[in-house]
């Protein structure tokens, strides 16, 4: 019967949790006190009963305030929101020829650059910020600093390039955020190298023990800026499924517009439209937030926007035996001395 009812796991809840929940079954010492209380009195058991309000009240208070002590046992802690942010964002920009559509003023690659610029403006100083790249394949070109200096050499060096692997993109930046999670970026890539854009046949899977609860871990953020094409590499759904699994969040910023511009590379003039669907689950499945915009005041709103995202309320637990503790004993100490004040007795 008792392996059909949990009671540690009952008594726990999304608020009030407990260090040492096991040590709440001491909490029958109570019940237990009670009835060698009544049976092994001296006087007998008729006069138990007698109302005597000194009695009634003396008691209670003697067995709220054991109640207390025993729970304190088990350590309570609550948790608090406290205000805080994400201490590492990792940026993730699309460089492939479609950026180079004019649909978003100057360009979409321009455009994008300008947004990253005012991020970075209107981060604190402290804030850890990198620069992944992703065209047919994806690098890191600045890995995480608080040298502003440093990451905008970093994105003004960059360049235009053919194909797009937003996947990639996304798997480098999660494993440099999470250096400890133990992702091996290389080998899921390897695995996609014959099959593009498809689903690896033996994907890697994360530590069971490191899995988080999506959109948990308060201490990172993603940031992916693209038009959303993406046709090459691991698939770009399933390594937000990883980023998922490791709590982290990927907001994403669509650039351009649905009825996109004509590109011209090589002699082949090409429509390239905005692809907001895949920018847009991304997010999702991150429980992330997608925006889209084309003009510098859609640029401003989304990154004020996107300042907002990244600030937190980081949970975090706060012991209070000690009020349990002190309360116990207060309650037991006040009936106590009722009783011997009103009755001549303790017990």
């Amino acid at each position: 019967m008792l392996n059909s009812f949990n009671l540690t796991a009952w008594l726990q809840s999304d608020k009030i949790q407990f260090i040492w929940p096991s040590m709440l079954w001491l909490l029958l010492i109570v019940p237990l006190g009670i009835l060698f209380y009544i049976f092994f009195r001296r006087q007998p058991t008729s006069n138990l009963f007698t109302f005597n309000k000194w009695n009634v009240v003396s008691g209670v208070l003697v067995t709220l305030g054991l109640t207390a002590l025993l729970v304190a046992i088990a350590r309570p802690q609550v948790q608090v929101s406290l205000p805080a942010r994400a201490d590492r964002l990792m940026i993730v920009l699309d460089i492939s020829g479609s950026m180079r559509a004019d649909d978003a003023k100057p360009s979409r690659f321009d455009a994008a650059k300008v947004v990253i610029s005012n991020l970075l403006d209107n981060q604190p100083p402290g804030l850890q910020v990198g620069l992944v790249t992703t065209a047919a394949t994806a690098s890191l070109v600045q890995s995480l600093t608080t040298d502003r200096n440093a990451l905008r050499e970093a994105l003004n060096s960059t360049s235009l390039q053919t194909g797009s692997a937003l996947g990639s993109g996304l798997l480098i930046g999660l494993s440099e955020l999470l250096p400890a999670a133990g992702i091996d970026a290389q080998a899921i890539m390897n695995q996609n190298t014959m099959q593009p854009n498809s689903l690896p046949s033996r994907l890697w899977r994360p530590d069971p023990e490191k899995v988080l609860p999506t959109g948990s871990n308060r201490s990172v953020a993603l940031v992916l800026i693209s038009d959303g094409e993406s046709n090459m590499g691991p698939n770009a759904l399933m390594m937000a499924e990883i980023a998922s699994q490791f709590g982290v969040r990927v907001h994403t910023i669509g650039l351009g517009t649905e009825k996109g511009a004509v590109v011209k590379a090589e002699g082949i003039s090409q429509r390239v439209r905005l692809q907001p669907a895949l920018l847009a689950e991304i997010a999702a499945t991150t429980i992330g937030h997608f925006y889209q915009g084309t003009t510098e005041k859609d640029w401003q709103k989304i990154y004020q926007s996107i300042d907002t995202n990244i600030q937190f309320d980081r949970r975090q637990p706060v012991e209070f035996s000690a009020f349990f503790l002190g309360g116990g004993l207060l309650l037991i100490l006040v009936g106590m001395v009722m009783r011997l004040y009103r009755l001549g007795r303790i017990l």
